[in-house]
Order: structure tokens, then C-alpha cells, then sequence
């Protein structure tokens, strides 16, 4: 015993006393290249918000090709207008080939609009009564125009595309949801946590029972309503052809293999029961260790914050960008109806469709853009991996007092982290995230290139095969380096190596506790999978429900929602992103927790301090020997 004791104060003087001071700058070239990089994309930014603006993506097109409240012709004119053709006192017939800018919609069918006389002539300066629609469009709002109204809506509004830029357009104004999202989110978030840290057990076992009772219980049905199934279905689902006359084998076959996920995933249940236990204890001793450092907690909303806000401004970045590009459209330039797109449009009406012409040096600054905001919000994902990595290796070091509990110094160890890793890593964090950017950027050039293959309608199925396998390796190797980097982060934080140096040794204790792992993050992602979920459909359903309400539904209402549910799946899509920071703290921390343990294992050195639960686990994985 005294032997073991004094290989852990060994150990713990290694790493964990004074763990700050031994830290020093890393992988400085590194750094300086991230440092210019920014330069550039902050010019490239700076030059879309003297040259660009956004109005030119959303705003409406005049039948002159003017865009509404944009050119200067038209600039204090933001709205669009379709004038009426036909004679007075009849059912609205809009002129949907020439629409024109208007300085606000017409509130009533008393209000004249000379600009309709060069379009329709001087019967057509009559207004009818209509309101403001996502801030750019008049619609009819009078009983007698649900015709017109419904011409606009197969017109104009018809192209998918366009429907879903005008569903996410009504998104500004929903902003009181979105911002009671959240905070229902970080509610939401901190109850999950609360059950992770006081049932994590009973939480797995209850997902692992409800599978095994699901799966079985799904197959049962199938088994028993064989060659029934299909009159079940409803009305505008279609029976598969073929499916009729094989409907019960197929059935049964169906159920059988469901039958069979059953008892494989009850096989596994009991024979890595004490393994699954183990791994359950070691996510309950990372929340622990979260709540033992109080600044830890406010680690997910920072995160959600800081990540969300740049995450907005980039895409601001991007729009403005893209609008510095020329436009046309059908009111522009006849040749644009060439188009496929253009041509679907503008045979039905005009002042919506529009195409930006991207020279290749463009394109060219457009992809270095994607490339550098993806490689800024993943250095944001790398330091505060850092950050967690760091306390937790204070944590796993600090000695255990007479009572039994760790003694840790807890109350500065998210600024702690993130001073380290600002000051001594940046480089090793941006070598880090640079690789996962790159292969980010690959992923969105590849779905940009199959959905330009699909749109143009020449899909070739020998390259789409070939964009898909791409595809697939393109995600794997991302997965990998996500997987080395997480854990280099660890190395880092504890021993203070270069980015390779850091890799290397986390590649080895991957391989050397690959079991442990393989368990422990399986009950991390069963844990963040629900807990994501829970949080997004509370969110989704708050969002939903509060959009119903008569703030959001008055058309005359500055907060008017056309329709709830983009609002509730923007707001599902808000929680589940706040819902990851939180797992992602848990997740990460007891990674860092096993490879503080692994480190030592690799050592050779007793570690009397570390967790027991972490003890557990890899000897129940056969990782090594138990202690004397």
C-alpha cells in the first residue's frame, strides 16, 4: 500500500500538481497560418458588407427588373404588388406577369396606386385590399380575391424551392419563440443533466428494456396480422408492387428478423451487463466532477451562445457575399428562361425567381469562405473540448481528502482551461480543426455537386454512385480524425505536446483501451441520442403551440407567423443544438476521465485517486490488472 501511494504521488506530482505551469506553446506555425487565414476571410468579409446586401436574395423584382427597396429607383418602395386587371367591381384578376414595387400594401379598396396605370391601364390604379406577407408581398385579404389569392400561391409562391425561402423568410419575425426556445432548451438541458447525475443506471436499462420489449413487441404484431398489414395502410400510402401476393412470407419475414434483434440485444444486455454498469457509473462520476467545478455548468450555455452567434454571423458573411455576385431573372434578362427553374416560374408569374451568375474566381472565394468558417466554428468545438479536457484532468490529479471527496480548486477551471488553451494551444487546437474543416468542406461541395446534378435533370447514375461512395469515405475518415482529435485534445491538456505527438499517443491508448471505450461511449451516445431528443420536441412543441397564439396569427401583427411549423422545427433544431452542448460535456469529460486513467495505466503507475467506477470498467474489459 505504501508502495502504491507513493507511485501516486508520483503520478499526481507529474500531471497534476501545478498542471498549469507546465504548460508551453505549441505548434506556433500553426498558429501564424490560422492568424493569416482569418486576416483574409475578415477582408472577404469586410468587402461583402461594403459591395453586398442580402435585400437582393429575398426582396421582390418589379416587372422593370428593379428589385424592391434595393435599387434606387425603387428604394424607399420595399414591397411588391401584383395590380388588378380586371374591370371594376369584378372578382380580382391579377396581373401576375408585372408586378411592381409599392411604398407599402393597400389597406383598402379606396386607396388609388398610379404605378398599376403603365401595367394595367387606369382601370387597374384601384387598389384592393390586401396585407403585408412576410414583409415583402401584398396579398389579397378580401373574401372576393381567394381566387387570386390562390392564383398567387400556384404561381409565384408554386416552386418548391421558393415556398421554402419564404417558410424560413417568416423566421426574423418569429423571434420571441425562438429566443423562449431556447431558454426552454437550457432548461431542459440542466434537468437532463440533474437525471444523468442521480440515474444514469436506471435510464440505460430502461432504453436497453424498452428496445429488446419494442423490438419483440413489433414483430409480434407483424407475426400475428401477417397477410393483413397492407389494410392498414392509409389511403395514399401505395402497396409496393408485387407486395400483394407474397404479403404474409414477406410479413413474416419481417417480423422474424425482428424477432431476432430482440434476442441479440437481450444477448448482449446480460453478457455486458457488469461492462454496461461500469459505463453507467463512469457517466455519473463525470457529471459529478462537472457539478464539483461549478464553472463547468455554465460551460453549455456559453457554448450554445458563442457557437450559435458566430454560426449567424458567418452565414450573414455568406449571403453578403453571394449577393456581391450579378442577379438576373426573367424580368432582367429573357435568357434566364432558359433556366428549368426559370422557365417553371416564369410561365406562371413574375417578381419572385432569381439566379445569381457566379464567375469561376467567385465560386473560388465562396468555397475558401465555406472552408475558413467551417474551420472557425470547429476551432470553437476544439477549445472548448480543451476546456473540458483540462478540468477534468484537474479533477482525475486532485488529491482525496478525509472524507472521502476529490479536493479540487473547481471554481475557476473553465477560465483556467480556456486561457491555457488560448495562450499555449491555439495552434495545435487550429491543426486539430483544420483537418475536420477540410473534410466538412468536401461533404458540402459533394451534396452541392449531386443536388446540381439532380436539379439540372441529368443525373447520371454512374456519378451519383461515384459522388455517393466519395461521399461515405469523405464522412468515415471525418468521423476518425473527430474521434484521434477528441482525445488528442486530452493529451494535450495533460502532458502539453504538439498536435502529433498528441495524436500519436491518443491513436495508441484508442487501440490499448479500445474495449472501455467502445462501452463507455456506447452509453454516452444512448444517453445524448435521448437527451437531444427530449429537449428538441419539448422545444418543437413550445415553439408550435406558442405560435398559435394571437401575437403571432394577427397578419397586422409584427411578429405575424404564416404558418407554425417551419417556426416549431427551427425551434426543435435550436434545442437539439443546445441539447449537444450539454451532452457534449458529459460525453467529453468522461472520455477525459479514461484517458487520464489510460495514461497512467500506460505509465505503469497505481492510481489510487482515480474513480473507481473508471477502475471498474477497464478491468471489466480486461485492460489490466486489479490493484493489491
Amino acid at each position: 500500500m505504501l508502495k502504491e501511494h507513493e507511485s501516486s504521488s508520483d503520478s499526481g506530482s507529474e500531471y497534476g500538481s501545478h498542471l498549469k505551469s507546465r504548460h508551453h506553446c505549441t505548434d506556433i506555425p500553426c498558429c501564424l497560418v490560422f492568424a493569416a487565414f482569418l486576416a483574409a476571410f475578415s477582408a472577404l468579409y469586410g468587402y461583402g458588407i461594403q459591395n453586398g446586401n442580402v435585400k437582393k436574395i429575398f426582396h421582390g423584382i418589379d416587372y422593370q427588373g428593379k428589385i424592391c427597396g434595393v435599387d434606387a429607383e425603387v428604394a424607399t418602395k420595399p414591397y411588391l404588388y401584383w395590380c388588378d386587371k380586371g374591370a371594376l367591381g369584378s372578382s380580382l384578376k391579377l396581373s401576375l406577369s408585372k408586378p411592381i414595387c409599392v411604398e407599402s400594401c393597400p389597406a383598402d379598396t379606396g386607396v388609388m396606386v398610379p404605378d398599376c396605370v403603365p401595367v394595367v391601364g387606369l382601370e387597374g390604379m384601384t387598389a384592393y385590399k390586401s396585407i403585408a406577407v412576410m414583409n415583402r408581398y401584398c396579398m389579397p385579404d378580401t373574401e372576393k380575391s381567394k381566387k387570386a389569392t390562390a392564383a398567387l400561391e400556384e404561381g409565384p409562391m408554386a416552386d418548391s424551392s421558393q415556398k421554402f425561402l419564404e417558410d424560413l423568410s417568416s423566421i426574423p419575425a418569429s423571434w420571441p419563440v425562438l429566443l423562449g426556445a431556447f431558454f426552454v432548451a437550457v432548461f431542459l438541458g440542466y434537468v437532463w443533466m440533474l437525471l444523468m447525475r442521480c440515474c444514469a443506471g436506471p435510464l440505460i436499462w430502461s432504453t436497453i428494456v424498452l428496445v429488446i420489449v419494442g423490438f419483440g413487441a413489433l414483430g409480434a404484431y407483424m407475426f400475428v396480422n401477417a397477410g393483413q398489414m397492407s389494410q392498414n395502410f392509409p389511403d395514399n400510402v401505395k402497396v409496393p408492387e408485387g407486395y400483394g401476393q407474397h404479403e404474409e412470407t414477406a410479413t413474416k419475414v419481417i417480423a422474424g428478423f425482428l424477432f431476432v434483434c430482440s434476442f441479440v440485444c437481450l444477448c448482449m444486455a446480460c453478457c455486458f451487463r457488469s461492462s454496461i454498469d461500469a459505463a453507467c457509473a463512469c457517466v455519473e462520476v463525470a457529471v459529478e466532477a462537472i457539478f464539483e467545478m461549478p464553472s463547468l455548468l455554465f460551460a453549455p450555455i456559453l457554448k450554445a451562445v458563442v457557437k450559435g452567434s458566430f454560426a449567424l454571423i458567418l452565414i450573414f458573411g455568406f449571403f453578403l457575399l453571394l449577393s456581391t455576385a450579378p442577379m438576373t431573372s426573367p424580368l432582367m434578362d429573357p435568357n434566364s428562361k432558359t433556366n428549368l427553374v426559370g422557365q417553371a416560374v416564369s410561365s406562371q408569374a413574375q417578381g419572385v425567381y432569381r439566379h445569381f451568375e457566379l464567375t469561376g474566381q467567385q465560386k473560388g472565394i465562396l468555397v475558401g469562405y465555406v472552408f475558413v468558417a467551417f474551420w472557425i466554428e470547429c476551432f470553437l468545438n476544439a477549445l472548448y473540448q480543451f476546456i473540458i479536457a483540462y478540468a477534468m484532468a484537474e479533477y482525475y490529479y486532485a488529491p482525496i481528502d478525509e472524507h472521502g471527496d476529490k479536493d479540487v480548486p473547481g471554481c475557476c477551471a473553465l477560465f483556467d482551461g480556456a486561457q491555457v488553451g488560448i495562450f499555449y494551444h491555439t495552434g495545435s487546437l487550429a491543426f486539430g480543426s483544420a483537418l475536420v474543416a477540410i473534410f466538412s468542406t468536401l461533404q458540402l461541395i459533394i451534396a452541392a455537386i449531386e443536388y446540381q446534378q439532380k436539379a439540372s435533370g441529368t443525373s447520371n447514375p454512374v456519378v451519383t454512385a461515384i459522388l455517393s461512395c466519395v461521399g461515405s469515405i469523405v464522412t468515415c475518415f471525418k468521423w476518425i480524425v473527430e474521434l484521434i482529435n477528441r482525445n488528442a485534445y486530452v493529451d494535450i491538456a495533460i502532458t502539453s505536446n504538439d498536435f502529433c505527438s498528441a495524436a500519436k499517443n491518443a491513436v495508441g491508448l484508442i487501440i490499448q483501451l479500445a474495449g472501455s471505450m467502445a462501452v463507455l461511449n456506447g452509453a454516452t451516445i444512448v444517453f445524448s441520442i435521448f437527451g437531444c431528443l427530449l429537449v428538441g420536441i419539448g422545444c418543437g412543441a413550445f415553439a408550435f403551440f406558442a405560435a398559435q397564439t394571437a401575437t403571432f396569427t394577427d397578419p397586422t401583427s409584427t411578429y405575424f407567423i404564416v404558418t407554425p411549423v417551419p417556426v416549431a422545427i427551427v425551434s426543435g433544431f435550436i434545442g437539439i443544438s443546445v441539447a449537444a452542448c450539454f451532452m457534449m460535456v458529459f460525453d467529453m469529460a468522461s472520455d477525459a476521465l479514461l484517458y487520464c486513467y489510460g495514461v497512467d495505466m500506460k505509465k505503469g503507475k497505481a492510481s489510487p485517486n482515480a474513480p473507481e467506477a473508471l477502475k471498474d470498467l477497464v478491468h471489466n474489459q480486461g485492460h489490466g490488472e486489479e490493484e493489491s
